[in-house]
């Protein structure tokens, strides 16, 4: 036997182990509404604590899915809309949002987009109209600071507002 086909037999046979390991290793849990439809289902490997989980609406399309660690949201997140349009995109830290989040219309239109903490918004937000920039400024605590720009249609700057302290 040619070496090169040598290879390619070892390579095959590890790979074939390596799934063979990996579904032996592999869970999935799954939950279903009253009518049968699926209502979530959870990926995870056995000894280990992240998951990754699909939650669906009773239709059966998908309403959200991303990381589980420690039984809580984690990591990234994306939420859709009955439609599957994306509803919204973000990171969560033990259930609470962080980080830059991105929202979005039901036809898919941005609305909003920004940084938060602690599940409020807090540094730089884009907000949307008709899927434009409209406004952009600061948040802190949820409430507006700083200056703001305010945007038309076209994007060209109209004002500038000041808020807070």
């Amino acid at each position: 036997m040619k070496i090169h086909q040598q290879l390619l037999i070892l390579g095959l046979t590890v790979c074939f182990v390596s799934i063979k390991s990996i579904a032996q290793n592999t869970l999935v849990k799954k939950d279903f509404y009253a009518n049968k439809s699926i209502k979530s289902e959870t990926l995870s490997a056995k000894g280990v604590e992240k998951s990754y989980k699909k939650t669906y609406y009773l239709s059966g399309k998908i309403k959200a899915e991303g990381w589980i660690e420690n039984g809580k949201k984690n990591y990234f997140w994306i939420s859709y809309f009955e439609n599957g349009q994306k509803k919204s995109e973000g990171h969560y830290l033990n259930n609470v949002k962080r980080e830059w989040w991105v929202f979005y219309n039901e036809m898919g239109q941005k609305i909003n987009e920004g940084h938060y903490t602690g599940n409020v918004k807090n540094g730089f937000h884009h907000i949307y109209k008709d899927g434009k920039p409209i406004y952009a400024g600061h948040f802190v605590n949820d409430i507006k600071k700083g200056t703001w720009v305010t945007l038309d249609k076209k994007g060209d700057f109209i004002d500038i507002i000041e808020y807070g302290d």
